[in-house]
């Protein structure tokens, strides 16, 4: 991994950045901080999102927002101090810039999304649906670092398929891997045995497990058992389900992008 885009919402939750500069360090990569759009930019993006922003009213003066991404600028620049760093002010303001400057890195770093203040999903969907490329998304207040101790969620899919090669040069270094599939949530593929007997053919260290979730959700069971077993990262594949319907369902990729403790690394 030779190139990590990051970006964040404020500079009151800085922990994608923080995350970012600690990956960076580790892999001997570059870090490149993108300059977030503004609050009238996503202003629709967050009504087609069911957030509820106003649109024509209430929005962040002109003055505001400046000092807004200027904060947010202050905080990348304090975390990227002794790194080969750089700011990038987005060409295209709005939500898919993300999407289309990412496609040119290794690797995605975000906040978690959600209703305001926090940023909408609409940003992370542009991030992982237009890039192409794994986007790692991290909580609020996260404060750690990743890629010790990996659980894998596994259901059988292409995109759970795909998460393996997008996320090896993070699982690759890892201590143990734990490759778990939920009873009732998976699709037709091999089992959670089958793909962990394929990553100890590359040297690592892997384990797996098929549990039941009771009356959990399994997006629910795959955070407990994370907790439980002592990981400090989720690689899941996104979406199995179409969007619309885990918006209006749920679902297990949607329970993980709104709700997981730790950070989590998606791929599509």
């Amino acid at each position: 991994m030779k190139s990590i885009l990051t970006m964040a919402w404020t500079a009151e939750d800085p922990s994608a950045f923080d995350l970012a500069a600690k990956l960076a360090k580790s892999f001997g990569a570059r870090l490149v901080g993108l300059e977030p759009p503004s609050y009238g930019v996503m202003s629709m993006a967050w009504a087609d999102a069911g957030m509820g922003a106003p649109i024509g009213g209430g929005l962040a003066e002109d003055a505001e927002e400046r000092q807004r991404v200027a904060a947010v600028k202050q905080a990348f620049e304090m975390r990227a101090s002794g790194l080969t760093a750089e700011w990038r002010a987005a060409d295209d303001s709005g939500p898919t810039a993300i999407g289309i400057i990412g496609r040119a890195y290794d690797l995605i770093v975000m906040p978690q999304p959600g209703a305001l203040p926090k940023m909408p999903e609409s940003v992370f969907e542009t991030a992982l649906f237009d890039s192409g490329r794994p986007v790692l998304v991290v909580p609020p207040r996260f404060s750690g670092t990743v890629g010790k101790k990996v659980l894998f969620a596994w259901n059988g899919s292409t995109e759970s398929a795909r998460a393996i090669s997008l996320a090896m040069p993070v699982m690759g270094r890892a201590e143990s891997i734990d490759v778990l599939s939920v009873d009732g949530a998976m699709v037709p593929g091999p089992s959670s045995a089958e793909i962990a007997d394929s990553l100890r053919s590359h040297g690592l260290n892997v384990t797996s497990q098929h549990v039941k979730p009771g009356t959990r959700t399994a997006g629910q069971t795959i955070v407990d058992t994370a907790i439980a077993g002592g990981c400090d990262l989720i690689v899941k594949g996104a979406y199995t389900q179409s969007r619309l319907r885990q918006m209006i369902f749920g679902g297990m990729t949607r329970h993980l992008i709104l709700h997981s403790p730790m950070p989590v690394l998606f791929s599509y």
